[in-house]
């Protein structure tokens, strides 16, 4: 008796131990709706479903009136384009299969091209994709529908960074790379991504810089498949890419040059991106974003490619801003005499926090340090341009006012780039 007692112990343990096994295949990828590029004329409303199905776009205008009706075939991978839209106006959408409504959202077209004075708002965070304990078991048969069916949390520093910004309404989203960790697989974006922040998607617009993290597998493929941003004519890709908000000018940069044995040089694609740019751009406010740094006080330093070829272009064009993520924490140097245009690093956005260095060479130049989860709130009007930096639990770490240039360097802008000094001058 003792021996059999003992046997079905033994098989009762074995069996519960099976249910712990990773022996299915991951679940699909499924998200609510989410809004892609709005442009002052058009926007795309994107879904992924679980299964093949029809989808059906209704976008009503300010006054509810019907604008747009648009279907779509039978698929999982949904990317609904809206055209003729008129410039600075709100609209609502609905997105609904042959069984009903499956979700709705609203967002809000960019201002009328040139539109200097046109309000606007942004906000941008790095390095959020951290992954719940249980995104390592949703291939076990315990754990598979639970995964599957989006009954588990998410990490809960990914999910407040991703509500505060939803409770901020921004007009768009920089999200400043690594999206999702470890290696951005698709069977990570739904605990990684698409569920922390599905409330700020489904209305604001999320421009994707592309991280280390979101290149080491397929080479980042998985970024390019689930967002759909603008391209570029010198790559003709979308890993580095421009658009335009009123007075504002974002220019982002694929700097991932260390997984692939390069080096960020004059000739290299990016720069070269960068430069066409740079020349070209005429919106008084420009702000330059990669995922890498080009200064840390934490723990991925000082990246002396980018100090020693990018920051001499920045300050040389007179770019406002730079942003990036990489190290997980706060960071600000300038505006100052030691760095003249100022670098945000904004990678707090969820995974495990780095810490700050003491080193004084290291720190040199920098206004503001914060070892926290934190994102960033950005308002432009005319020639007022403030950026606030906020924990999770909303407590202000910095603030601080960028300004347009002025007198002898308005002049030498003028030289480089007269079009955009003429509409500095206009405001």
């Amino acid at each position: 008796m003792k021996r059999k007692r003992w046997l079905r112990r033994l098989l009762w343990a074995t069996g519960f131990g099976c249910l712990w096994i990773n022996a299915l295949d991951d679940p699909p990828l499924w998200t609510g709706a989410y809004v892609q590029d709005v442009t002052h004329v058009a926007a795309t409303v994107a879904m992924i479903t679980a299964a093949p199905e029809e989808l059906h776009l209704t976008v009503l205008g300010p006054g509810g009136e019907e604008v747009a009706s648009i279907h779509d075939s039978l698929r999982r991978r949904h990317a609904l384009r809206v055209t003729e839209l008129a410039p600075g106006l709100s609209y609502t959408y609905t997105l609904q299969s042959p069984d009903g409504i499956l979700d709705r959202g609203s967002f809000r077209t960019a201002p009328e091209p040139g539109d200097d004075q046109a309000p606007l708002k942004f906000a941008f965070a790095g390095d959020s994709g951290d992954q719940p304990w249980w995104a390592w078991l949703q291939k076990t048969p315990i754990l598979h529908l639970p995964s599957r069916y989006h009954w588990l949390p998410t990490k809960w520093a990914v999910t407040a960074v991703g509500s505060a910004m939803a409770a901020y309404e921004p007009d768009f989203v920089l999200h400043l790379g690594d999206v999702v960790y470890p290696m951005g697989l698709h069977a990570h974006y739904s605990s990684g991504f698409f569920r922390p922040f599905g409330d700020l998607i489904r209305h604001a617009p999320m421009y994707v810089v592309v991280g280390n993290h979101d290149v080491m597998n397929a080479a980042g493929q998985q970024v390019f498949a689930n967002f759909h941003l603008p391209s570029n004519d010198v790559t003709g890709d979308e890993r580095s890419y421009s658009f335009a908000r009123g007075p504002v000018r974002i220019i982002v940069l694929d700097c991932n040059t260390g997984l692939v044995s390069d080096h960020y040089k004059a000739d290299h694609p990016t720069h070269v991106f960068l430069l066409a740019e740079l020349r070209t751009a005429t919106e008084p406010w420009i702000v330059v974003a990669s995922h890498y740094p080009v200064r840390s006080a934490s723990k991925q330093g000082n990246n002396w490619e980018l100090v020693r070829l990018l920051e001499p272009e920045l300050a040389k064009a007179q770019v406002s801003l730079y942003l990036s993520g990489h190290d997980h924490c706060y960071q600000r140097f300038g505006p100052n005499a030691a760095v003249p245009v100022p670098l945000v690093v904004s990678g707090g956005g969820g995974k495990r926090l780095y810490d700050i260095t003491d080193n004084p060479r290291a720190r040199k130049g920098a206004e503001s340090l914060h070892k926290a989860f934190h994102w960033c709130a950005a308002e432009v009007a005319g020639k007022t341009f403030r950026v606030v930096a906020r924990d999770v639990a909303g407590n202000e770490l910095d603030a601080f006012e960028l300004a347009l240039p002025a007198g002898a360097k308005l002049d030498r802008l003028r030289a480089l780039n007269p079009r955009r000094a003429a509409r500095i001058e206009a405001l």
